[in-house]
């Protein structure tokens, strides 16, 4: 009898122990709202810094007129024809300058006289 009471006790321990694994929801497995990735824009402002342009390669490095040089990369459809080291621009821009691990993105740069 003892036996008995003992392998019901487990098996019922078993059973309880088991309906904590099982999914909520009626078996959906889709998860919870709160996690699905929310899709954010960033707003981001376009600046403009005054320089020459010191470096032309897969990057552009620019001396402003404050004296420091400030390496950007290329936005989207940004090229160098007609640039040549040397030139004075206005170089539109968006992110931040002289950021370590993060470099502005141009989105406009034209030559000043």
């Amino acid at each position: 009898m003892k036996r008995i009471a003992c392998i019901a006790l487990a098996l019922m321990m078993a059973g309880l122990s088991l309906t904590g694994c099982g999914a909520k929801g009626g078996g959906t497995n889709q998860p919870p709202a709160s996690s699905q990735p929310t899709v954010t824009e960033e707003k981001t402002e376009s600046k403009v810094v005054h320089g020459v342009i010191n470096r032309i390669d897969n990057y552009l490095v620019l001396l402003t007129d404050d004296g420091e040089y400030q390496t950007m990369e290329y936005g989207e459809g940004i090229t160098m024809d007609g640039f040549t080291e040397g030139d004075r621009v206005d170089v539109s821009y968006t992110g931040e300058l002289g950021v370590d691990g993060t470099y502005p993105v141009i989105t406009a740069i034209t030559k000043t006289e």
